[in-house]
């Protein structure tokens, strides 16, 4: 129990506490008549991801409060900008009628706002949410660069849409405002409900709004941090705290698996609510810190970085004693147990692409998607860092004239995750079409994806553009470092009974991950909503429990021993 833990770890800080009972802080906060309530505007700046990229917007304040507002209409366009440097065709119309506002696509789902009620709602927030040309529920992203090299294959894909969302701000103490011509919320709900959903979030320091992802840049960052610590008071205390319960209620995808009701019970039987909702910020941060590694403590939550009033050095000492999760302190054990094993083989690094004998390894260590512009011109032995242009280059050294190669084994062991749509072309090289099948947590929404794959870039479709069919043996190595893409890829070959699994059974990972920030500005990550999955006899599965191998390894110098796991392969397996 964190209350007992808490009582050593934040001595001589809890005097600095106001909060000392448990309880949602909703239940005290204060309200206003937003009819008469008096507001009070600030322009600032916002930066969108770069210090380059810099506009100034207006930030609102209730009865001279504390807690910064921003106008639905004006942040509509912050959004649309977002959004449409990837989606050129994503369009918002803001529409308003009294205490009714929407925000409508053009495709026509909209958020429709009652101010009265003070609820918002989404007939159906997937498709409020997707990009023009995205999937119902989607993980992909891939760029305008890499897109064509994938074509859906529309007869095998399917969407099931889910269910309606209210969204009652009530519950949490938040209050939207309608005055006069004008449409309020709190930036950071707006944050917690828009911007996360293109995997965005923003920071405020009293002097400007920064847009980012899991992290700001070096020189966002120094601006940042450059602002005066201003007290955290209790008004500004009691809103991050609601606003904290609202956004991980929304977004955390692993609620049911963790047995998280909801987080303001979490945070109040654990003993983290006190000091969640007190007015030290370091004490703050240090407990949502905790909360993240030790409740969470799933490898894609994590604390990404402290508020600008937090004292870094009182910080670091707090959680001296838990740099990491468990969950993390494992994985990082296994994985230099088995980086070990490898160099003991490869000092010098191991190759992408290698072949021993009559068999062909393919090692990469992420899915990545960087330094290629074009991929239609023959792959170069410099370009393999690319998982995209290694898998084209394997391709190419495998169905060369004269090749030997009868195996084909993917070494996965080391492979920690990244890009899903890189994971979808390594899937469609061994299986003919790649695949990714996507569950939406928070509505139910089911999208199940495959594409064909141009790997020879003959610009055709077809099935000289995969490995399967052709005779070969397929093997992929996995272990318990195997985690989020390098764990889903094990999942989609075990569920094909066309690859044999080599090693360890593969260490999950199944959420895209989602930033947050807090009110406060606090930035750190959790497992989202969008959790992938495969298919099996027209049911969705979670994979985070990972892929359980067809030949269990023990000890992992037999697989980097290629020629002797090349002799194995050959004399015990086929």
């Amino acid at each position: 129990m964190f209350c007992i833990a808490a009582a050593t770890a934040f001595a001589g800080c809890t005097d600095q506490t106001t909060a000392q009972d448990t309880g949602k802080a909703a239940a005290k906060s204060p309200t206003f008549n937003p009819a008469t309530v008096s507001i009070t505007e600030k322009t600032v700046p916002i930066y969108f991801g770069v210090v380059e990229e810099v506009q100034n917007v207006s930030v609102y304040f209730m009865n001279d409060g504390e807690i910064p507002y921003v106008s639905l209409e004006e942040f509509m366009n912050v959004l649309m900008k977002i959004v449409r440097e990837d989606a050129e065709n994503y369009t918002l119309t803001f529409k308003a009628d009294g205490d009714k506002a929407w925000f409508v696509r053009e495709n026509g789902y909209s958020a429709d706002f009652d101010f009265a009620d003070n609820t918002i709602h989404f007939m159906d927030l997937d498709m409020f949410q997707k990009n023009p040309n995205g999937a119902l529920v989607d993980g992909m992203g891939m760029s305008d660069t890499v897109a064509p090299l994938y074509q859906k294959d529309d007869m095998l894909s399917y969407e099931r849409y889910g269910r309606e969302i209210t969204k009652n701000l009530n519950d949490y103490g938040i209050r939207m405002v309608h005055k006069g011509d004008g449409y309020y919320m709190p930036l950071q709900t707006f944050s917690d409900l828009f911007l996360a959903g293109k995997c965005c979030c923003c920071v405020y320091n009293g002097e400007a709004v920064f847009l980012t992802g899991t992290n700001l840049s070096d020189d966002l960052s120094k601006i940042y941090y450059s602002a005066p610590k201003t007290e955290r008071t209790p008004e500004i205390a009691e809103f991050d705290y609601n606003e904290l319960c609202m956004a991980l209620d929304h977004h955390y995808g692993l609620k049911e698996i963790h047995q998280i009701k909801d987080f303001d019970t979490l945070f109040t039987e654990s003993g983290y609510d006190v000091y969640l909702k007190g007015t030290n910020q370091t004490i703050a941060d240090a407990a949502l810190f905790r909360v993240v590694n030790a409740h969470l403590g799933d490898l894609h939550s994590g604390f990404n970085g402290v508020s600008f009033r937090t004292d870094p050095d009182a910080f670091n000492d707090e959680v001296s004693g838990m740099s990491v999760s468990l969950a993390a302190l494992g994985h990082l054990e296994k994985a230099n147990e088995l980086e070990k094993a490898r160099n003991k083989y490869y000092p010098n690094g191991i190759p992408h692409y290698e072949e021993v004998g009559n068999t062909a390894y393919i090692t990469f260590d992420h899915f990545v998607d960087e330094g290629c512009d074009d991929f239609y011109s023959a792959p170069k032995a410099d370009e393999l860092d690319n998982t995209i242009r290694l898998m084209q280059y394997a391709y190419d050294q495998i169905t060369r004239k004269g090749s030997p190669i009868e195996n084909v084994v993917m070494d996965l062991s080391l492979n920690e995750g990244g890009t899903v749509y890189t994971s979808v072309y390594v899937t469609g090289l061994f299986l003919g079409e790649g695949q990714i099948s996507l569950f939406d947590e928070l509505t139910g929404a089911l999208a199940s994806a495959h594409y064909k794959l141009d790997t020879n870039r003959d610009h055709v479709f077809d099935k000289k553009d995969t490995l399967a069919g052709k005779g070969y043996n397929f093997y992929c190595i996995e272990s318990g470092v195997s985690f989020s893409c390098g764990n889903l890829v094990p999942n989609v070959f075990k569920n094909s009974e066309r690859v044999t699994l080599i090693g360890q059974t593969s260490g999950g990972g199944s959420c895209v991950v989602q930033p947050l920030s807090t009110s406060a500005g606090t930035l750190f990550q959790v497992s989202g909503n969008t959790r992938m999955s495969f298919i099996k006899n027209g049911a969705f599965y979670d994979i985070d429990r990972g892929a359980e191998t067809d030949i269990y390894i023990r000890d992992f110098s037999v697989v980097y021993d290629r020629q002797r796991l090349t002799d194995y392969i050959n004399n015990k397996i086929i």
